[in-house]
């Protein structure tokens, strides 16, 4: 932790910042900079590297006691059709210029993979799946089972929504159900073993909210 400042806070610095790309129909958030123009000297309470799904939520809650500082190498998700759009969710993975919220990386094993660079991490250019951790899971990450719950409510109640199946997608929930997967749990954001309908970040519109949306809450 670094010096303590009286103000509570959050500022986000881009190290690589495409204004013009990204940023055209961004939301008001007055904190975030491009890292060119960082003073070269300042201090917070709480320096976040990467403002991805965990780094954005993180941040907005910090955010409410003390002075935080986000550093994402990325640009903004705003103003990108191909992060937003459902129906360019394949050619926002293909898209690898340099300013592309997707990154092609070579796994240690070498398998080819794709990582995102953009705010909003991996919820930019995943297929906008959700659902929650098992309660296996958070035992194992020794979480209080309260306060996820509550954590939970409050990302579905902002970025997730009830997904509008398709003859395709419906017609492969009945498959795995007449091929025994079972139980049929209908839907529900609960990890459970079976079939089930999880939850979508892509809203009735196809418009994609990503963990950048979250960052409205921060002070």
């Amino acid at each position: 932790m670094l010096m303590s400042v009286a103000a509570a806070g959050i500022i986000i610095f881009f190290c690589c910042f495409n204004a013009v790309c990204y940023a055209q129909k961004s939301p008001a958030y007055g904190f975030v900079k491009q890292a060119a123009d960082s003073p070269r000297a300042s201090y917070h309470d709480y320096i976040i590297v990467g403002g991805g799904t965990a780094g954005c939520p993180l941040a907005a809650t910090l955010s409410k006691r003390f002075d935080v500082l986000v550093l994402e190498r990325g640009g903004s998700p705003y103003g990108n059709a191909n992060i937003s759009n459902l129906a360019s969710f394949i050619e926002n993975l293909a898209y690898l210029t340099p300013t592309s919220p997707a990154q092609r990386f070579v796994s240690e094993d070498g398998v080819i993979n794709t990582r995102a660079r953009c705010l909003g991490g991996g919820t930019c250019i995943n297929a906008g799946f959700y659902s929650r951790a098992s309660r296996r899971e958070l035992m194992d990450m020794r979480l209080n089972p309260k306060l996820a719950h509550q954590s939970f409510q409050w990302v579905e109640r902002e970025l997730v929504f009830w997904p509008q199946l398709t003859e395709w997608t419906s017609a492969f929930r009945a498959g795995l159900l007449e091929a025994g997967v079972t139980a049929d749990n209908g839907f529900t954001y609960q990890h459970l073993d079976g079939t089930k309908v999880g939850g979508t970040t892509f809203d009735p519109t196809g418009h994609r909210h990503t963990a950048a949306d979250l960052l409205r809450y921060a002070v």
